[in-house]
């Protein structure tokens, strides 16, 4: 097949910003270059293909669990830490000295626009204050009817799905990509609740749109132009505004998000003396009581919060009721226990449903298979920093070097790359005990199963899957409620089983699952659906 120019360019190009990059961090009173590396390492990119082109998370694990929970990658350029002390010097106490690097902004920009997963500093602490109202428990707990009828609205969609197909199993299950499924609710919930609109469960032109948009998106971030690009980007920012469909691509969601979105501001506006829309609790109408007279820059701004809502908001639970399914899938005793909770637990809800506080209380294995998913999965496994000052970044476990020297902290110099690999640090076994690689949900419910808070981040359920401090997911609650609704109403109506096709991920935007040998056939996991109440 022959390679485009675009590909060319970035290429040679790669080549130019890894020697770059190899010199830029040569600075004395850095203690990075003294660390302990990985064994290996291309001869041009160092460790940083070796990470990419291996199953998720794989070289961090790894590499976590031999070097310990700082080490260096191969031309100095990378700082690794899994830390818990170092996380939270970062993320907790200087979160606005440690900011995303030059490859993520002008990417998440193009994907979902200026917003808060974007912004930095002061920007960042006016955006949190003024989008904090719309996720406080209580706020949540009013989308409980949104949440359930999208839902609903799944399983019949499914079911008529299982129904249409040819049954592929003795049982009368019928193979199916749970991918394409999740998405649907999520979108809803995330169309309704962010501003009033229904995606049909997958099936408006917009929700179409919107999900093919991010599956070429995703492909693309899986193959050599995606490892490449953000190479290049580190080294040379202004490429980023170069045509090169890669990095160009990732505007067309935003288009489409931002369209509808632009229209619907437009109603609502012209909806302003109604009294429902002046006490509307949802995103756009809190957005448009704060910014009553948004135009220009200040009513991109407001667009590009929901399309960030959106995008953010759906893909990612999506992705856990997606590893959730596959774990239970693969593992039958686990799903019937989970499946006789929920079916047993009568709710204090219209028609025995549980209510938001009883979803967060009185259902222990759902919550342990949340937790359990959350650690083992993290949808964001992976992220990346650059810090703006020198500093000394303190070690809760102190590394050793080469030399034998043991280090409590490590002095870096302003500049400094740092990669947090999310998912090393939820199954670091020095933490989470030898089966750290192992989905085992019972761990949340056993006396001392969990760690001690002490080795722990500072993260939701002491993981770090939400992050931690002031840039924790802001959502995190009303994912976690969909999480548990989803899950519940899926496992009362149909059982999944385990094709036995064997999986890999890649980190592609988010944590992506591929048939191993077949990546260019798109992020996929296969499961075999038997409707329980045919």
């Amino acid at each position: 097949m022959a390679i485009s120019f675009e590909t060319k360019l970035i290429a040679a190009t790669a080549v130019v910003a890894y020697f770059v990059g190899k010199r830029w961090l040569s600075y004395r009173g850095s203690d990075v270059r003294r660390l302990k590396k990985p064994a290996g390492g291309n001869w041009l990119l160092g460790h940083e293909y070796e990470a990419w082109g291996t199953t998720d998370g794989e070289f961090y694990i790894k590499n976590v669990n031999e070097l310990g929970q700082a080490f260096g990658m191969q031309g100095g350029l990378f700082l690794v830490l899994t830390d818990p002390a170092a996380i939270s010097h970062i993320y907790t106490k200087h979160p606005y000295e440690y900011l995303k690097s030059q490859i993520i902004r002008p990417l998440i920009d193009r994907l979902i626009g200026k917003s808060l997963v974007w912004a930095e500093g002061d920007q960042h602490k006016r955006q949190r204050q003024m989008l904090a109202p719309v996720f406080t428990n209580e706020n949540v707990k009013n989308m409980d009817e949104e949440v359930h009828n999208a839902a609903d609205k799944l399983v019949d969609v499914l079911r008529e799905h299982i129904q249409s197909e040819r049954v592929t199993e003795k049982d009368g299950g019928v193979r199916v990509n749970i991918l394409e499924w999740s998405c649907r609710a999520t979108l809803d919930i995330i169309g309704n609740v962010g501003f009033g609109y229904d995606f049909q469960c997958g099936r408006s032109e917009e929700a179409k749109a919107i999900q093919r948009s991010w599956r070429d998106l995703v492909l693309m971030g899986m193959g050599w132009m995606g490892f490449a690009a953000p190479l290049v980007i580190r080294a040379f920012p202004f490429i980023a505004d170069l045509p090169i469909k890669p990095i160009q691509a990732q505007g067309e969601i935003k288009t489409i998000i931002k369209g509808l979105a632009r229209q619907l501001v437009e109603q609502r506006r012209s909806m302003q003396s109604d009294a429902g829309m002046k006490s509307g609790k949802d995103l756009m109408s809190t957005l448009l009581k704060l910014n009553d007279k948004a135009e220009g820059a200040d009513l991109d701004q407001l667009l590009d919060h929901i399309c960030t809502f959106v995008m953010v908001g759906h893909e990612t639970t999506s992705a856990a009721i997606n590893f959730s399914l596959l774990e239970l899938a693969r593992h039958p005793e686990m799903q019937e226990r989970l499946r006789r909770e929920v079916t047993e637990f009568v709710g204090s809800g219209p028609g025995g449903e549980p209510t938001y506080e009883e979803y967060q209380s009185k259902m222990p294995y759902l919550d342990a298979v949340c937790r359990e998913s959350l650690r083992f999965y993290p949808p964001a496994s992976h992220a990346e920093r650059i810090s703006t000052i020198d500093d000394v970044i303190p070690l809760r476990f102190p590394i050793t070097t080469p030399s034998g020297e043991q280090l409590n902290s490590i002095r870096i110099k302003k500049g400094q790359h740092i990669n947090i690999p999310t998912i090393a640090i939820n199954r670091n076994a020095a933490v989470w005990g030898p089966d750290a690689e192992v989905f085992r949900p019972e761990r949340w419910l056993e006396p001392g199963g969990s760690p001690a808070p002490s080795t722990l981040t500072q993260g939701w359920g002491g993981i770090f899957t939400f992050i931690e401090g002031p840039r924790i997911c802001i959502g995190y609650r009303l994912a976690l409620f969909e999480y548990k609704v989803l899950m519940s109403v899926l496992l009362k109506n149909f059982e999944f089983q385990d094709t036995g096709i064997k999986l890999g991920t890649q980190f592609s935007s988010t944590l992506q699952p591929f048939i191993e040998g077949r990546k260019h056939d798109g992020v996929q996991i296969p499961l075999i659906v038997r409707d329980l109440h045919q």
